[in-house]
């Protein structure tokens, strides 16, 4: 099969907290892939301005970009053509249940990450991850999102019994975890696997020519709709075993790997 799209996941994928740039190998891999014209889209739960190149330190322009898990569709040259936002009773009860059960909490808007709650503990665990970021606001006031309502919310150190808590309160988000007691929050109908359709469908193009890689909950949805799925090495068990084949790790190189197995080279 000819797969004509490439779909791939940013953290846990093309970069992580040991290597928190895009490699050389793989921005060679990724050029030489567009070059034979091959779409490329990168579907991460970043915002747009967290997962420009310059942030992941690339000379690699992707062209789409799915971000916030399909809240926001961004064309090549980064204009956003499509958006989802949460409902203003969600953004009251998400901020409510986290500051009862004092979970840092981030939302994120169309200028930066706004952490609502636990401000301090929230850099230092984002930080971990990414490297010093100039995308973090403090957001304690609550009062960010009389402005302008959120994409989307991240929030950590939530366990499950508190996750299924938090889902039953707002059954029109959704919840996906990306590490340990760590969850993106999304509106319902937005997600990697609609947002990815959202590009392919005016391009002509359908889920059996596409090609899927990622590490976690929220790929798992664009990868069960995918042509092939390719899990990364450092996913956890289950989304290596619902996936059709299993490439390195982000420090192996892995997205370069799946590149040449399944498009060849140039």
């Amino acid at each position: 099969m000819a797969y004509r799209v490439l779909a791939l996941d940013v953290d846990g994928t093309l970069v992580c907290a040991a290597q928190k740039k895009i490699t050389p190998e793989t921005t060679a891999a990724l050029k030489d892939l567009q070059s034979r014209g091959v779409i490329v889209i990168l579907a991460t739960g970043r915002s747009r301005f967290a997962s420009t190149s310059d942030i992941l330190g690339t000379d690699f322009p992707p062209d789409w970009r799915v971000c916030v898990n399909g809240a926001q569709v961004l064309d090549k040259t980064g204009c956003l053509v499509h958006e989802q936002r949460f409902a203003l009773k969600d953004v009251e009860s998400i901020t409510a249940f986290t500051a009862r059960h004092g979970l840092p909490l981030t939302f994120t808007f169309e200028d930066a990450y706004y952490v609502y709650s636990n401000y301090e503990e929230y850099i230092s665990y984002y930080t971990s991850y990414t490297g010093p970021v100039p995308y973090l606001r403090d957001g304690s006031d609550h009062s960010r999102h009389t402005e302008s309502l959120p994409f989307g919310a991240y929030i950590i150190r939530m366990p499950g019994k508190q996750s299924a808590a938090l889902a039953e309160l707002c059954p029109s988000i959704k919840l996906m975890e990306t590490y340990p007691d760590a969850y993106d929050v999304s509106p319902r109908s937005a997600d990697k696997k609609h947002g990815v359709e959202w590009v392919i469908s005016r391009l002509g193009i359908g889920f059996d020519e596409l090609a899927a890689i990622g590490d976690s909950d929220n790929d798992r949805e664009l990868m069960s709709a995918a042509g092939l799925s390719i899990a990364m090495a450092n996913a956890p068990a289950h989304i290596r075993a619902s996936a059709d084949h299993v490439t390195g790790s982000v420090e192996e190189n892995g997205v370069a790997a799946a590149i040449e197995r399944f498009f060849g080279t140039g």
